[in-house]
């Protein structure tokens, strides 16, 4: 995953410089930007039900193997025009990469722990894509290469898994959004994705190129973005299955205001690092965490990864015009106060959508200890014939291991989709091994 986000990354957080440097106007390097939901969209709207079910190292490959054709098109055109053909057809390559990826993520986790196995799998593919701006996007030409790379690795490495279900295109039914707060969570994921796409790939790059700034500064400010960011998907993720999605998500919706705000008012080049520093956080909160409430809330993992995917994707497109649309009308600053305005809105859904961690149920069974007489009848009871010093032995050994078999009791069983998981080893015992 990490040699595929090296492929992604080598040019991705100058696309919209590159752009600009072929000749189009800063809006329309937004709409080049948001041009890969456009892909990401077709395939996750008509394979929800494909994308999702093919074995993963087959998706993990062929996403790689597209997503470098892709890259030699941008390799080797000088038509700003070619490069949003380019960075549509990547997104056929992503498209597999995320909802075949993630799935694959989601079932080698356990049930209490898959906010955590988003967040590390995000956080292992843009622990690559960071790479792209100390690069300074200047080894275009060897992306491809990479890509190849990482086809092999997936190829290699990547586990087979797939699911029960029969791989099938058509329209998404039955993905089981249901309510006003599952709504109101994609709404979420969506705002997330165009945090993404209009703030961190589009906005704060042009106005680092407005400050003046050279490649090798810029590279420098947006690596540290994506340092915050990955670390927020990583360790935020996993804090959020421990601890719930609800506050952390609102202080990082409310650290962002307070980063787009000051990204506002900067004119230098540290106070523009310490901004994307600062901005980092929010982008990297707002992927992983709405995805978890997602599938918090949904009936089947699989079932709300899908409807993530497809409401991320309209997120990437509409951030990548929203945010063409405030630079045509307002320039960068208006952009960007469109962008606070983005996050209140996330603020306000937010509680519509309040805490989605499921608690990890723990049985409240306890087996009393019995005396040396309960326990020779326990013992009678089973046909288990011991004389007195054995029964005595036993009884001790017993004894010193009750609190750790009450512990051991209360594990929850580490099953995976799609076996119904009882809450704990004493549900599994009552119901005589069953799940």
């Amino acid at each position: 995953v990490v040699v595929a986000g090296i492929g992604f990354g080598l040019t991705a957080p100058f696309t919209a410089l590159l752009v600009v440097g072929l000749g189009a106007r800063p809006e329309w390097a937004a709409y080049v930007v948001a041009s890969m939901g456009l892909s990401l969209l077709l395939v996750d709207f008509l394979g929800t039900r494909y994308v999702p079910r093919l074995d993963s190292r087959i998706a993990l490959t062929v996403s790689m193997l597209v997503f470098g054709i892709g890259s030699l098109l941008s390799a080797v055109t000088t038509d700003w025009v070619v490069v949003g053909l380019a960075r549509v057809l990547q997104g056929f390559g992503g498209a597999l990469f995320m909802g075949g990826g993630v799935q694959a993520a989601v079932r080698l986790a356990r049930a209490h722990q898959r906010g955590g196995a988003i967040g590390s799998f995000n956080a292992a593919w843009f622990a690559g894509i960071a790479t792209g701006p100390l690069g300074g996007g200047l080894v275009v030409a060897l992306r491809p290469g990479v890509n190849l790379l990482g086809a092999l690795a997936a190829w290699v490495f990547a586990p087979r898994l797939r699911s029960a279900a029969r791989p099938r295109l058509g329209l998404p039914r039955g993905l089981g959004v249901r309510g006003a707060r599952a709504w109101a969570s994609l709404v979420l994921s969506g705002i997330g994705q165009a945090l993404r796409s209009g703030l961190a790939m589009t906005i704060i790059p042009l106005l680092g190129e407005e400050l003046g700034m050279a490649w090798v500064p810029l590279g420098v400010a947006l690596f540290a973005l994506a340092i915050t960011d990955v670390a927020v998907m990583h360790y935020g993720a996993r804090f959020t299955d421990r601890r719930g999605r609800f506050v952390p998500l609102a202080l990082a919706l409310a650290w962002g205001l307070l980063a787009t705000v000051a990204l506002t008012a900067v004119a230098g080049l540290v106070g523009f690092g310490l901004g994307a520093l600062a901005a980092g956080v929010v982008v990297g909160a707002t992927w992983v965490i709405p995805a978890a409430m997602t599938v918090d809330l949904a009936p089947d993992p699989e079932a709300g990864l899908a409807a993530y995917r497809i409401a991320s994707d309209v997120g990437m497109l509409a951030g990548g015009l929203l945010a063409g649309v405030g630079i045509a009308v307002g320039g960068l600053h208006g952009a960007l106060w469109g962008t606070t305005g983005l996050l209140v809105v996330a603020l306000v859904l937010l509680f519509t959508v309040g805490e989605t961690r499921r608690p990890v149920l723990v049985s409240e069974v306890v087996v009393p200890l019995p005396d040396l007489d309960g326990f020779a009848a326990i013992a009678a009871a089973q046909d288990i014939t011991l004389a007195p010093d054995r029964i005595a032995q036993a009884h001790a050994t017993y004894t010193g291991y009750h609190p750790d078999l009450m512990r051991l009791r209360a594990l929850p069983l580490p099953y995976t989709e799609p076996v119904t998981e009882p809450a704990t080893a004493s549900a599994w015992i009552a119901n005589g091994g069953r799940s």
